[in-house]
């Protein structure tokens, strides 16, 4: 079977799917899509926590990527839950105006809020990921970061965050990705940890392994942001989970349709955390890891 014919029949089936679900729409209560920007584990767990939630609401709920965006049936009102940034700027192009809650990991610049378009932030608080530091080995005085244009206000949030801690940032600008390996072993050199950001121009499918490859080679530790980055290399991460992140989200919608159709906030922030370690990468750099209830101990006193 071609190629063609194979890509046919799959948007046969998939349209043929929808036609069924967005009849299933009458009779629910609330019309969600769900658009994800990528079929990751982390993307693809929180989307199905969403739907589970809310279907056991009442509610229908359809996943969706960002090539398949569609519309319900006519005059039927449907919020979009976008997941990712690719999510949120395709959803823009398709329809600036839907009701929309976006979750991502940080607030993306130039953002106009209504009352019908808000953003979920998944990303921890930058004082945590020092604390992490701290609670690993009190010994990791130097951190290095590396940071784009886009992420400069994210590394000034966790300067003023170490100099609280008493620890030293050095941030190390990329403007061009081709020097970001040179730039990344004059940062693992002279440093004694590197943190690593959500910064997709750094940090990226392209880009992961040969950073943690770096820093393993220098004897250097990375602290990721997720669990995936840490069973890819990194010692450890505090992040949030896509459950948590899941239920947040149902929440926040929850209330979404009980106010008319209308986002109480801006932007919402998640308190809950989990905690990620790489016993055996640590071992392989002589690294003794404090056990996940002392680490967790220690971010649940932060302020």
């Amino acid at each position: 079977m071609n190629r063609t014919l194979v890509l046919s029949m799959f948007k046969f089936i998939f349209t043929l799917i929808f036609c069924i679900s967005a009849g299933a729409f009458a009779d629910s209560k609330h019309n969600v899509v769900i658009i994800s920007s990528s079929n990751s584990v982390f993307q693809m767990q929180t989307a199905s926590r969403i739907r589970e939630n809310l279907e056991a609401d009442g509610d229908m709920a359809i996943i969706v990527s960002t090539d398949d965006i569609v519309v319900p049936e006519k005059n039927v009102k449907t919020l979009y839950v976008t997941i990712g940034e690719h999510a949120i700027n395709s959803l823009h192009d398709f329809d600036s105006n839907a009701f929309v809650l976006r979750i991502n990991s940080r607030m993306i610049p130039g953002t106009k809020y209504t009352s019908a378009q808000s953003d979920l932030i998944t990303a921890q608080p930058v004082c945590r990921h020092i604390q992490l530091i701290k609670s690993l080995n009190p010994e990791w005085t130097t951190i290095a970061m590396l940071s784009s244009i886009d992420s400069l206000d994210i590394a000034a949030e966790f300067t003023k965050c170490t100099i609280r801690q008493n620890l030293n940032l050095n941030v190390y600008a990329i403007t061009d990705e081709r020097d970001l390996l040179q730039t990344l072993e004059t940062a693992v050199e002279a440093n004694k940890v590197l943190l690593a950001i959500t910064d997709p121009f750094i940090y990226n499918r392209h880009t992961v392994k040969n950073i943690l490859l770096t820093a393993y080679r220098h004897r250097k530790p990375v602290i990721g942001y997720s669990d995936s980055f840490v069973q890819a290399g990194a010692v450890a991460a505090v992040y949030t989970s896509p459950e948590t992140i899941g239920d947040d989200a149902s929440r926040i919608i929850s209330g979404f349709f009980d106010n008319n159709w209308q986002f109480s906030r801006n932007i919402y922030f998640t308190d809950s955390f989990s905690i990620s370690t790489n016993p055996q990468v640590a071992t392989s750099l002589d690294i003794a890891l404090p056990s996940k209830e002392s680490i967790r101990e220690n971010l649940e006193q932060l302020p």
